[in-house]
């Protein structure tokens, strides 16, 4: 299968090629030469992802069937439930919500930068790839998360201030992945679509990219890799209705889509063109119904202002997708025209045959009633877009349709709350609650995390800057990042470590300034472990500059020390050349930092027991189980090494070294079985915690409220003077009344909850 442009039908490239160039050098999209036949009815059985490996495989016919299996199976493993999932209503809701970002990009997004991987590797591309991608919200975060800390992939996200959601915005913003950057622009979605294929187009800004021996390629629906992930949806959906005895296999059944860019409605059309039984492919616009307007009249026209509604996803006036649809309508004469016409008059006619679709457009108040009346009379909750959808196919008087639910309500709390006649509060987490106190609809995994979470992403800038930091971005450094640590795990006193999320980083490279490099070697200890890197290997010293930007507490017994020790060793090896053996990280970090149960964990990630023997350092990781949750209880008080132990005692009874034998073993099996009842007894500990809690304010009150609470236990962090407390994964009951009552102590405290970091420290 070879890929055409729109607007050069001659140009014939691979689908590898397609995807990882993004977009044409002419400016056109590229489309399939044809349209491969998939017979349903031979493959009803089929789970989701062979059914994708099959249609996929159809198209991207260079890559292996069995890599392409695995990439795909890989992707779609972030998904929280079912990937898909069909609600039976009066209407059939096509549930696409439930992947990392709760909206139906997932889908694509999830498994392009898989693809792109390959791809890149494939065809033995070595430069980086930049992003650059525009959103109106949902694809923004899917496209972050995809591509999350990529190997030799950067991401560059713009939104328009105003025109996504509070959550939307959150999810972008809070993103910490050490390859992305997200901007807001003033202006509209159509203002950062334009830029965007402006800099595509940008001979000089290429030349520039290629200095820094990178290139461009695309996450929005321009890109083919995109598009055809949401193919499957359509013939997955309809398997499942035959399955259910909803159809019979050859009966028509019509999608109504919420449309915005036109891409998710144009795999639809793809669907249809490669055999499935498709009736009508219904277009659902809202107040911007620019679209509705040209399939209707057959004028494209986006002279006129974009309003902004409570289903942002779909604020756009200039839908990329339509000129594939032209092409396929057409040629790619035609198309060059059309877009010219665009551009220069903001407008364009077209006499094609459109015959299978049809087109309607809701308002807000069409829009916030639909949702109303789906919840009171089916109990079923919508989302603004979704319920866009479903007050055209009740508009048009449809019969029973497929409706594409594109997102999850709690994406768009306070809009969905007003539409049930409620008054929504300033805060959208209120919302959330109150929407789900009302509704008892579960709250997706990911939006529950969001609380809390750290505004990374600040930077707004207007519209005509955004070239400038695309090449700022594009510029930068190599950047490294290490976990926190958490050791001596009850009685695992200096053998037993976990790495947690939570993340010093730096940027660096290498400096023309020695004198401030040596002005930092003396008390700046990630530079200290640079240079004993060198030393260790007897090579000259490269001086370098290090970007810090620290998020672990210093002297809270969180591995801040050993963080740093990691991040100067990793430096050193990559100004080296040398191969990121961890093993041989362990062994100088180990020596810089006297001990393996911090550094250890914060190279490897996960749960480590290590141990030094004749400069030797030994190590096994333990798997998790993911019965449990950490709660680090943070004072605002520091507690040195030096302090902590010097608190202990020279030599313990025989009696009290056995005790701790004992519970070591038991906490190891605990922590990997998942027995709560074992894990309370094994986080007993005589050796360091009795001596040093002695050293923490107010430890008689905080263990009395860990005591009362349903924690399943709870262990001095390192040599402190944070808190670890183990609970059940789903109590958030406990959380919350530890917190409110630490909340009446005289004394500050933070309480984090932190996932377990199985990665450990790398470097970008």
């Amino acid at each position: 299968m070879k890929f055409l442009s729109t607007r050069n039908a001659d140009l014939k490239i691979s689908g590898r090629q397609a995807i990882v160039k993004g977009i044409s050098d002419d400016g056109g999209l590229f489309v399939p030469e044809y349209f491969p036949e998939f017979d349903i009815g031979k493959n009803l059985d089929l789970s989701y992802t062979k059914m994708a490996q099959k249609i996929l495989s159809l198209y991207l016919t260079d890559f292996d069937k069995d890599d392409l299996l695995e990439l795909i199976e890989k992707s779609y493993s972030t998904f929280e439930d079912e990937i898909v999932k069909i609600a039976y209503q009066k209407d059939y809701y096509l549930e696409l919500y439930h992947g990392r970002t709760s909206a139906f990009k997932d889908f694509a997004l999830c498994l392009l930068p898989n693809l792109l991987a390959y791809a890149k590797k494939s065809l033995g591309i070595k430069e980086k790839t930049l992003i650059l991608t525009a959103t109106s919200g949902d694809t923004g975060k899917a496209a972050l998360e995809g591509f999350y800390n990529t190997e030799d992939i950067d991401i560059l996200v713009l939104y328009p201030t105003e025109g996504v959601s509070d959550i939307q915005k959150l999810q972008m913003d809070s993103t910490d992945s050490l390859n992305s950057k997200v901007i807001a622009i003033e202006g509209n979605f159509d203002d950062a679509q334009s830029a965007v294929k402006k800099i595509f187009n940008d001979e000089n800004i290429k030349a520039d990219l290629k200095e820094k021996n990178t290139y461009l390629s695309s996450a929005n629906s321009i890109n083919i890799g995109r598009l055809l992930p949401q193919v499957v949806y359509y013939f997955y959906s309809y398997a499942d209705l035959v399955n259910k005895n909803e159809i019979k296999c050859g009966d028509k059944v019509s999608f109504c889509v919420p449309t915005g860019n036109f891409g998710d409605i144009l795999a639809g059309f793809y669907a249809k063109g490669m055999g499935l039984p498709v009736g009508k492919l219904i277009i659902a616009s809202n107040d911007n119904n620019v679209l509705t307007d040209f399939f209707t009249t057959g004028t494209y026209d986006v002279n006129r202002d974009l309003v902004k509604t409570i289903s942002p996803s779909m604020d756009i006036l200039v839908s990329s997708n339509l000129e594939r649809l032209i092409f396929h309508k057409s040629s790619d004469e035609v198309v060059r025209e059309k877009m010219e016409d665009l551009i220069n008059k903001g407008s364009f006619s077209f006499d094609g045959d459109f015959s299978e679709f049809m087109a309607g457009f809701a308002n807000k108040k069409e829009t916030e009633e639909a949702i109303k009346k789906v919840y009171e009379d089916e109990g079923y909750l919508i989302d603004p877009h979704t319920s866009v959808t479903k007050a055209v196919v009740d508009k048009l008087g449809l019969g029973k349709t497929m409706i594409l639910s594109t997102a999850s309500p709690y994406k768009f709390a306070a809009s969905v709350l007003r539409a049930l006649g409620e008054n929504p509060k300033e805060d959208e987490f209120e919302n959330i609650r109150t929407l789900y106190e009302k509704t008892q609809v579960k709250i997706p995994r990911e939006i529950r995390k969001l609380k809390g979470k750290k505004i990374i992403h600040k930077t707004k800038i207007k519209k005509d800057k955004i070239a400038t930091e695309v090449l700022k971005f594009a510029g930068r450094g190599k950047r490294i990042a290490v976990p926190a640590t958490s050791a001596n795990l009850g009685p695992g006193f200096d053998a037993l470590g976990l790495a947690l999320g939570l993340y010093n980083t730096c940027e660096f490279r290498p400096s023309n300034d020695k004198e401030i490099f040596e002005e930092n070697l003396k008390e700046n200890l990630i530079y200290q472990a640079y240079k004993y890197s060198f030393d260790f290997y007897k090579e000259k010293q490269v001086p370098v500059s290090f970007d810090l930007e620290a998020d672990i507490p210093v002297s809270r017994g969180l591995g801040s020390s050993a963080a740093c020790i990691v991040m100067g060793i990793m430096a050193a090896f990559d100004i080296m050349g040398r191969d990121f053996d961890k093993k041989e990280i362990l062994k100088i970090a180990t020596s810089i930092e006297g001990h393996p149960d911090n550094v250890a964990p914060a190279i490897f990630g996960g749960a480590v027991v290590s141990i030094l023997e004749n400069n030797q350092v030994y190590l096994e990781k333990i798997a998790i189980s993911d019965k449990f949750k950490f709660l680090a209880l943070i004072p605002d008080f520091r507690l040195s090494t030096k302090e902590a132990r010097g608190a202990l005692p020279e030599t313990y009874p025989k009696a009290d070294a056995v005790f701790n034998i004992s519970r070591v073993a038991m906490l190891v099996l605990a922590l990997e079985s998942g027995d709560e009842n074992n894990l309370k007894i094994a986080l007993q500990d005589k050796i360091h915690q009795p001596c040093r809690f002695k050293l923490i304010p107010e430890i008689g009150k905080i263990e009395e409220i860990i005591r009362d609470s349903r924690a399943l236990g709870s262990y001095l962090s390192g040599a402190g003077s944070t808190i670890m407390l183990v609970l059940k994964k789903d109590d958030q009951i406990s959380e919350k009344e530890i917190r409110e009552k630490l909340g009446k102590l005289s004394k500050t405290y933070d309480l984090k909850a932190l996932e377990i970091d199985k990665k450990g420290a790398f470097i970008i």
